[in-house]
């Protein structure tokens, strides 16, 4: 898990990535995360972990296993520049996805 990493999750029993989730962590036995509205801490636990993404098993809200993937700039490109006003300018100005990374951070957490 990378905290400067921009994320997008998928609830239990979803069959897509849906939600967009910055800042990720765990503390004291809960998952952390903003989704650029507001702050959310679920207690649960990490049950797989890769350079991609993780696992995590909620024992809070939305219980059951919920799926996180790094975003990446041609997902982002092709899919969820829809959920960001202005995202289609900001997908045609973008070109990494560490550059997409720094501007979630910039427009969001800092």
């Amino acid at each position: 898990m990378d905290r400067q990493a921009v994320y997008i999750y998928k609830l239990p029993d979803e069959e897509s990535f849906t939600g967009i989730a910055l800042d990720v962590h765990m503390h004291k036995g809960n998952l952390r995360y903003f989704d650029t509205n507001r702050g959310h801490e679920i207690p649960g636990k990490i049950t797989e972990e890769t350079e991609k993404g993780f696992a995590f098993i909620s024992e809070g809200y939305m219980q059951g296993e919920w799926q996180f993937k790094v975003l990446t700039i041609e997902e982002f490109k092709c899919k969820y520049y829809k959920l960001v006003e202005g995202g289609q300018m900001l997908a045609a100005k973008l070109n990494t996805t560490e550059d997409l990374h720094q501007w979630y951070r910039r427009e969001f957490i800092n």
